[in-house]
């Protein structure tokens, strides 16, 4: 296949410089990325080898690059610095266009379905909070974006979090839509610009200058590819507004320690990880700090869309994920964490559960399996529902005013 300048620009140096190959004894010399990935360690073969070879034959086999999580690890680890992430998503876009538009794996059909749904209008909703009017308060200037894990996980969670955000910044709107990360993921990138101007479109139509994501793949993509918002983490804005009284040392009384998860796209943004701990603190749980945690964390296994591509060596992630967990419960802040940690084997919850629901124990009932696609999506329907619901009661409220 013909690779893309970019694309050789971004091999050619871990084929020169990577310093992981086997010595004269036959002894591997470096080996850090190996040591963290397990992609890396199944396919048992050297970066340098990997991208000396693509570069000398002008192929490559496409479950390699979508076979990578996408989660920095290896860089964060390699002396060099070298980028595999961004080599392999090259990789892939040039993989996209060979193919006529569509990810050479078959698998990932499902996918690109999942994408044609998430930007249709029968699950994305844009909401403005009109009460704000006429106040002091500039109207519309933060936008509310839950995300498509959250809503598919439980859409009452879109609306309790939405509610307390208006409660404590009134006037803020939301927007119910993809970031289009998955298609990004894919190595679609004519479609993705396409999908994401979109979804431009509608914080600009809100006037928005602000957005606020619960989603640590959104906080990326709005950071990069929106310049004229500034995007602020749910997690880290909590510790400003504060929690909902009723939260406040609901945890106290409980048995369970949970251990906490860090999502890897935002493993550099610390102020994430703080919000976090801080919210765990007020709720007044026990908690296990892990010692891959915060900018060392590992990958939950979903990351790459690796789980539709190559299943086994997800599972293998999530695995080694939970294994690292003494206690048998986790929390996190991505519900799609959520279900990799179901799948390694632990009971877990995101934090939101347990910022609006009761006191936690071991007598709980966890659900040991995530939800299946037909229930994710009547999830996604009912959270439009609910913040059509939570806009529609504020305007009778400011009728009735």
């Amino acid at each position: 296949m013909k690779f893309d300048q970019r694309t050789i620009e971004k091999m050619e140096p871990i084929a020169k410089e990577c310093i992981g190959d086997t010595n004269k004894e036959g002894n591997l010399q470096c080996g850090k990325c190996i040591a963290v990935c397990k992609m890396l360690a199944n396919f048992k073969v050297t970066p340098k080898i990997h991208f000396t070879k693509i570069l000398e034959t002008n192929e490559v086999d496409p479950m390699l690059p979508y076979s990578c999580n996408m989660c920095y690890d290896c860089t964060r680890v390699c002396p060099k610095k070298l980028d595999l992430r961004e080599a392999f998503q090259s990789i892939r876009k040039d993989l996209v266009k060979e193919n006529a538009g569509s990810s050479p794996i078959k698998k990932h059909r499902g996918i690109e379905m999942h994408q044609r749904l998430s930007f249709s209008s029968l699950f994305n909703t844009t909401q403005e909070d009109k009460k704000a009017n006429g106040s002091q308060i500039k109207p519309v200037r933060r936008v509310f974006m839950p995300g498509c894990s959250l809503p598919s996980y439980k859409p009452e969670l879109v609306e309790s979090i939405l509610k307390h955000l208006q409660d404590k910044l009134p006037g803020t709107a939301s927007v119910l839509k993809c970031c289009g990360k998955p298609t990004y993921l894919l190595g679609q990138e004519d479609l993705f610009h396409e999908r994401y101007a979109r979804l431009q479109d509608e914080f600009d139509a809100t006037g928005a200058d602000e957005v606020i994501v619960a989603c640590q793949n959104c906080y990326n993509m709005v950071k990069e590819y929106s310049p004229n918002q500034k995007v602020v983490s749910l997690w880290s804005l909590l510790q400003e507004i504060g929690l909902p009284e009723a939260s406040l040392g609901v945890g106290k009384g409980s048995n369970l320690t949970f251990a906490i998860h860090d999502s890897c796209p935002t493993r550099f943004v610390p102020e994430i990880h703080h919000g976090v701990r801080w919210i765990m603190t007020e709720l007044g749980y026990n908690i296990e700090e892990l010692e891959k945690s915060k900018e060392n964390t590992t990958c939950c296994g979903m990351g790459g869309m690796v789980g539709a591509a190559n299943f086994s060596l997800a599972k293998e992630v999530m695995t080694e994920r939970t294994s690292q967990a003494s206690s048998q419960h986790m929390v996190v802040y991505c519900a799609s964490c959520r279900d990799a940690m179901l799948m390694g084997g632990k009971k877990a919850l995101h934090i939101l559960d347990l910022i609006f629901g009761e006191t936690y124990t071991c007598s709980h009932f966890f659900p040991t399996k995530p939800y299946n696609p037909l229930i994710n999506w009547k999830n996604r329907f009912k959270a439009k529902k609910y913040i059509e619901k939570v806009y529609n009661s504020n305007k009778r409220s400011d009728q009735h005013e």
